[in-house]
């Protein structure tokens, strides 16, 4: 009865123009043929097929028409009941105009073309690999198109339909697989990875996939995995993603370089619990894995951690205690000293603006000296190019890391793109890394020199690393700590200093602390298959920490500290020249290095240091350099804000 039922509803539905006047029905019909006409001949489908009309066709053709001859062939019933069946047979093969020619075989139809209702599909699969390389018409894939149901979105039927021609043992053994076989339509099939009609041709390409291929299929996975709301209802967490984009992978493939995506660890198809002997990340499979980018490694170097939770103390105990370590370094130092910055400020701000307001132009403590525009030299030469070579490879550091430390900051793929791109941006600061070594280490012969020989400034050993010239702190620093407090808080007068400040030492330290952690947390990562020769590579993240908060820091007290300390503070405002010419100034000598400046009077030293006044050339290149650092520093904090808040 069933059956029945359906077969007379579609050939009531295709057979009710019957019941009309005929020559209303002429007239439609001429109508009709008009339009098509019309229709079909624009420059839009002119191209795609020639169709030959006869214009004296009586009537339309009906499925019942059609059925006389491939009532064999197609069940018409089923036809009627599938997703297609409200659609006459002339709606796809629409060049069947002339009913007689083609029952005699004189018109034989051609391919059905399903881009007028399918538009979407028809132009995602104009570039699929399926269409470009194998020529597949949409009948390979739907191959019962007369009885195809409406899709219920039933991810096991794709599964099905693609392991019809390729084979996914791999696949089925994943836990993609089965999570759909349990009835988790979440979990993924082939269409979620490679899409259903826009197939490209890069994933066909096996082993051999194009860096193209290894983003989109990196895309592909952070699309679901970092997806929280859709991983809470697998019973999942987006750690995988968030852990990754922390790490030197995640970070610089953030900024267009090549790196190492979910794929080329995890596999494409057999990803499996790192517990399971196949998968490709259990820790036999590692070595293997490891050595597709990284040749010549041992096994040492498989214990760095891919994807480490520095904020899980329990399973990453070394690594949570390590970041807890560099942040109260780094906050500790820069709280302290921004204080420190802060209450210098606002004593000699209030000081100098007292001063203008009885107008005192210059200290009591000056207004007797003789010729007070007198020089002095205070850094030699060399000293000099040594602090220039210091500020060009420092800055250098800062440019081509920071983007690396902050890669979702908006500027920095612009500062990238600016150096010379990603790539020349590495190799930029290895390069600037390398010059800045060196640097260090030329330092520390100069102190092994100035310790060991330099009797100028003390017979013994002891002398030199305890006299007025020496970076070691002393009791005299202690004591001239305590004293700028009290003057911060107008409780006593500022203390008098000699050759280093108690400020300026620490400086100097700060380099010894800074370089050590800096330097060989960098030689660590610059190499770290050679690294791994020698230390387990769970090392390696270790040193990745120290190195990137280090750098912040170091960053952070030089553009703000150490740029008060020696040109924003308001008595020098703004900018000391002395760093670039050489020279201090007799009333600045007296003023800020009194016990020093007295010293060399008493002992008749004095006047060898005296020198000429800087000429105007010096002076004018002393200013553009020391400005332009300045403000390069100060937008370079404004990146860091930005980066951090935004």
């Amino acid at each position: 009865m069933k059956k029945e039922s359906a077969m007379y509803f579609f050939l009531t539905v295709t057979m009710k123009s019957h019941k009309k006047n005929k020559d209303e029905r002429k007239s439609k019909m001429r109508l009709f043929l008009i339009l098509f006409i019309l229709f079909y001949s624009s420059p839009s489908f002119a191209e795609f097929r020639t169709v030959t009309i006869n214009v004296k066709m009586q009537r339309p053709l009906f499925a019942a028409d059609c059925l006389k001859c491939h009532g064999s062939g197609i069940d018409g019933m089923k036809y009627a009941n599938s997703v297609h069946g409200p659609n006459a047979c002339s709606s796809c093969h629409v060049d069947i105009i002339d009913f007689e020619k083609h029952t005699k075989k004189i018109h034989i139809p051609a391919k059905v073309d399903c881009s007028p209702c399918h538009q979407k599909e028809a132009k995602e699969y104009l570039g699929s690999v399926h269409h470009t390389k194998s020529q597949f018409d949409c009948i390979e894939c739907h191959s019962d198109i007369h009885y195809l149901g409406k899709w219920d979105r039933s991810k096991v039927a794709i599964i099905n339909k693609c392991t019809s021609c390729h084979s996914m043992e791999d696949y089925v053994e994943s836990g993609h697989d089965k999570a759909i076989l349990r009835g988790n339509q979440d979990s993924a099939v082939c269409s979620d990875c490679h899409g259903l009609h826009d197939t490209r041709v890069f994933h066909a390409l096996g082993r051999g996939y194009s860096l193209e291929a290894r983003e989109f299929y990196t895309k592909a996975c952070f699309k679901c995995h970092g997806d929280s709301a859709l991983m809470k209802k697998s019973n999942l967490t987006t750690v995988a993603v968030e852990t990754y984009e922390e790490t030197s992978h995640g970070k610089i493939r953030k900024l267009g370089v090549p790196s190492a995506g979910c794929a080329d660890c995890h596999g494409a198809h057999n990803i499996l619990p790192k517990e399971d002997p196949k998968s490709s990340i259990h820790e036999e499979n590692l070595k293997k894995i490891c050595s597709k980018c990284h040749q010549g490694i041992n096994i040492n170097f498989t214990k760095y951690i891919a994807h480490p939770n520095l904020n899980n103390r329990e399973r990453y105990p070394l690594l949570f205690w390590t970041k807890v370590f560099m942040f109260i370094l780094l906050l500790s130092i820069l709280v302290f000293y921004w204080g420190h910055t802060f209450l210098w400020w606002r004593k000699a701000y209030w000081e100098k603006q007292r001063q203008l307001r009885e107008g005192i132009l210059i200290s009591e403590r000056l207004v007797h000296i003789e010729n007070p525009g007198e020089t002095y030299i205070r850094f030699k030469l060399r000293d000099r190019l040594f602090h220039l070579i210091c500020i060009f490879t420092f800055f250098g550091l800062a440019f081509t890391g920071l983007p690396i430390k902050f890669p979702d900051a908006q500027w920095a793929k612009f500062m990238l793109n600016f150096i010379g791109g990603a790539k020349g941006a590495i190799l930029l600061h290895r390069i600037l890394a390398f010059i800045i070594l060196v640097e260090f280490f030329i330092f520390l012969v100069y102190c092994a020199h100035f310790a060991l020989f330099n009797k100028k400034r003390g017979k013994t050993i002891r002398e030199r690393l305890l006299g007025s010239y020496s970076f070691l702190p002393r009791k005299k620093d202690w004591e001239d700590f305590v004293a700028m407090g009290k003057w911060f808080v107008d409780q006593g007068p500022p203390p008098q200093f000699d050759h280093w400040t108690y400020y300026e030492k620490f400086d100097v330290l700060a380099v010894f602390w800074g370089m050590v952690a800096i330097g060989i947390s960098g030689v660590l990562l610059w190499l770290p298959e050679v690294t791994a020769k020698f230390i387990p590579g769970w090392v390696i993240n270790i040193a990745r920490i120290i190195h990137s908060e280090e750098a912040l820091l170091a960053i952070g007290f030089i553009f703000t500290v150490h740029f008060f300390n020696t040109h924003f503070v308001p008595t020098k405002w703004p900018m000391n020249y002395s760093i670039f010419t050489g020279r201090i100034y007799k009333w600045e000598f007296i003023e800020e290095r009194s016990l020093e400046y007295d010293r060399l009077l008493e002992s008749k030293e004095l006047e060898k240091l005296k020198v000429a006044f800087p000429n105007v050339l010096g002076n004018l290149l002393s200013g553009v350099i020391g400005i332009a650092s300045l403000i390069l520093g100060l937008l370079t904090l404004v990146f860091i804000v930005w980066a951090v808040v935004y």
